[in-house]
């Protein structure tokens, strides 16, 4: 059976029961018309306008050559647009470790815009990785590239409802088992205001029971039922990082692994918080 999903993947649900909608009347509508007068075909709903940011966000000071070859996989200004990062959002990009993505949704965000680079995953942070956050931080911090950046320790640092965006990338499976994560769902959801987005992305395994943590992969269908449990409402997924040459084995950062961890399969996709 061929999944909706995969022919559409950038169609919101909303979309979907449309295009089912419309089937479905065509069909009832079967055979020659016993009226004269033509019955006129509705035209499809208009698309969206695609968000779009200046291509020179990718060139400020401060990034490495190691952040313009993961860009080539990372496809961070699609990804960004998908999930509908805006200029002036208050932006959290969770257990942001050497601050690639901090990085770049500064630049998005703007003046009028906030980023917290939020270190840890958990409710607490080791001092190891804190020290090597802030030397990510410093390294990146030339000029004033990061004003609008500030760092903290954990999500319970930031008030409810006080995100536009939270940004969670490669970490989801970090959580742990399904009871861990699940019970972690509510805090991302805390932090957003309602109506606020989740942009969650995250390494795809074809083993469709639970996480391969020797690979660190997550599977797509069961983080989507899990999110979903945890509060949020699922919103709709990309294919924007998918690669058809995966075979789902490896993590993609031992030497001879037949792909990079920045070019393997990942699942993209995004929520919203309810309005109430």
């Amino acid at each position: 059976m061929i999944s909706l999903r995969r022919l559409f993947p950038s169609c919101s649900i909303a979309t979907f029961v449309l295009v089912l909608l419309t089937v479905f009347v065509a069909a009832c509508a079967g055979g020659e018309s016993t009226d004269d007068t033509a019955v006129e075909t509705p035209a499809p709903p208009a698309a969206p306008e695609s968000t779009s940011y200046d291509p020179a966000i990718l060139e400020v000071d401060g990034r490495s050559e190691d952040d313009h070859y993961r860009d080539t996989g990372t496809k961070p200004l699609e990804l960004y647009a998908f999930f509908g990062v805006e200029p002036g959002m208050v932006i959290g990009d969770l257990s942001t470790s050497m601050m690639y993505n901090a990085h770049i949704l500064s630049q998005i965000a703007g003046t009028d815009g906030k980023v917290y680079a939020i270190i840890g995953l958990g409710d607490s942070v080791n001092d190891r990785f804190r020290a090597r956050t802030e030397t990510a931080y410093a390294e990146r911090s030339v000029g004033d590239v990061l004003a609008n950046v500030e760092l903290i320790d954990t999500l319970e640092d930031l008030p409810e409802n006080s995100l536009d965006v939270l940004i969670t990338v490669r970490n989801y499976h970090d959580f742990g088992e399904r009871e861990a994560r699940v019970a972690n769902v509510p805090r991302m959801l805390r932090v957003l205001k309602p109506g606020g987005i989740l942009g969650a992305v995250d390494a795809h395994t074809d083993k469709a029971d639970e996480r391969d943590e020797s690979v660190h992969r997550m599977n797509e269908a069961l983080a989507l039922e899990e999110i979903v449990e945890g509060g949020f409402e699922f919103v709709e997924a990309s294919d924007l990082l998918y690669n058809s040459e995966d075979t789902f084995d490896f993590d993609g950062r031992r030497e001879g692994d037949p792909i990079h961890r920045y070019f393997i399969q990942r699942w993209v996709m995004k929520f919203t918080k309810p309005m109430n």
